[in-house]
């Protein structure tokens, strides 16, 4: 099996609703048969005993009941993932279905609906009218017990889930592993890129994409590496992780090799699909930050606060690649490079994250505060020739609100240094430029 059919395997599992209720309905099929079966051959009542009669009605009306709460649990969701997905960004939906919790309760819920009706086909069987599976229906109780609890994690959960704050933090933390991830190398003081060593000597062949077009969305960087190893070779990645990679474009110029990496094998050890992930796309995160805070400042929103905490979580993001090696190599054992890909410099994440933020927010004083504290506390914390971009970005902030704020007290108000937007000047803020 090779990586990329692995890793669209991994991806379909992830981001599939149906397989963990599946599982679960598969194991209260095995349960619906083999706990009835042990009650046949046991006088041991653990719980309530029940009637046929009694059996019937509870087993039946739990069955009812949950095949229609469960749909009515799902309607509920559908609107909080339209809801959470239009009120943050589209890009966010994949990240909603991917919740554990919606899997675990959809699973349970509808593990009980099979279980119950299982059970109650045993109730006053043919070769005994007068046989109760009494152990069978209190597990059936259990399991209704279970599904209520589960319901009030799943709304606790969505509820708090579809928070501002919540979304953020948790997105952010995600982002940081995947930067830790991708950028594990700390920067150097004076240079922002690994020694180049000499490429090897043969010919230089390209690998064209043959299949579908779609969007780089991961690469086998251990395993390129170890093949280029093996073929003394070095192996280049032309697209960047997250670019559109159209069907007969170049996909990999490969150095030394003579030919022995075969050209399918490069082609199966990346994966193209309709959408970036974050997974080994750190500046995806970047975007979707962006697009939560270009929405908020959009005139239909209007909600300059939300902005804000969205700059919290990208002032981390910031500050934690702004420490790191962004022209990362990948080296075999020896610590020669095998692998050469292309990333994002400083000025491009730097831009990526700032840039719509400070158009659309120009006239808001609070955003405009906050990009100030933002950017100067940043300056602090990047090495210093990462500064001059910063520098460029504070000078594009002070021009926006020389543009924008026509008295000269409003301008002095929106060029303060404020963590949080409002309410909480810096006494230490700096006059913007140009006053």
């Amino acid at each position: 099996m090779s990586w990329r059919t692995r890793w669209r395997i991994y991806e379909y599992i992830r981001n599939s609703l149906w397989i963990v209720p599946a599982i679960f309905v598969a194991l209260a099929i095995a349960m619906g048969i083999a706990i009835p079966a042990i009650d046949e051959n046991t006088d041991t009542t653990i719980g309530i005993g029940y009637g046929s009669d009694a059996a019937r009605g509870v087993l039946g009306s739990l069955a009812g009941g949950m095949i229609t709460f469960t749909g009515f649990v799902f309607s509920i969701l559908l609107l909080a993932v339209q809801f959470g997905s239009s009120q943050f960004s589209p890009r966010m939906l994949r990240r909603f279905l991917r919740d554990p919790t919606t899997k675990l309760s959809l699973g349970v819920f509808m593990a009980t609906f099979i279980y119950a009706l299982l059970v109650l086909r045993t109730v006053g069987t043919a070769a005994d009218e007068a046989f109760v599976p009494n152990n069978s229906i209190s597990l059936a109780l259990l399991l209704l017990l279970l599904s209520m609890l589960m319901f009030l994690r799943l709304i606790t959960r969505t509820t708090q889930g579809l928070r501002v704050a919540a979304v953020l933090r948790e997105f952010g933390r995600d982002a940081r592993q995947v930067i830790d991830r991708v950028y594990p190398e700390p920067v150097a003081d004076s240079e922002d890129e690994p020694d180049r060593e000499p490429e090897p000597t043969g010919p230089v062949r390209t690998v064209a994409h043959r299949g579908e077009s779609g969007v780089l969305q991961s690469v086998d960087f251990k395993g390129l590496i170890k093949r280029a190893r093996k073929a003394d070779a070095v192996i280049e990645l032309v697209p960047r992780v997250g670019d559109l990679v159209a069907m007969g474009s170049v996909l990999f110029r490969v150095r030394g090799d003579s030919g022995t990496i075969d050209d399918r094998w490069l082609q199966r050890a990346v994966a193209i699909g309709d959408e970036r992930t974050m997974r080994q796309d750190p500046a995806f995160a970047f975007r979707v930050l962006a697009d939560i805070s270009a929405k908020a400042l959009s005139p239909g929103v209007n909600d300059p606060t939300t902005s804000t905490q969205t700059l919290d979580q990208i002032e981390l993001l910031l500050r934690q690649i702004g420490g790191r090696c962004l022209n990362p190599a990948g080296r075999d054992d020896t610590g020669a490079v095998r692998f050469r890909y292309p990333t994002r410099s400083w000025e491009d994440f730097l831009t990526l994250a700032i840039d719509e933020t400070r158009h659309y927010g120009e006239g808001s004083v609070q955003v405009t505060r906050r990009l100030r504290a933002l950017l100067e506390d940043l300056r602090d914390s990047v090495p210093e020739f990462r500064r001059a971009a910063i520098d460029a970005e504070l000078e594009l902030v002070d021009a926006g609100i020389n543009r924008t704020f026509a008295d000269r007290g409003d301008r002095l108000v929106a060029g303060a240094r404020d963590h949080q937007g409002l309410g909480a000047t810096d006494t230490s803020d700096r006059t913007p430029r140009g006053q």
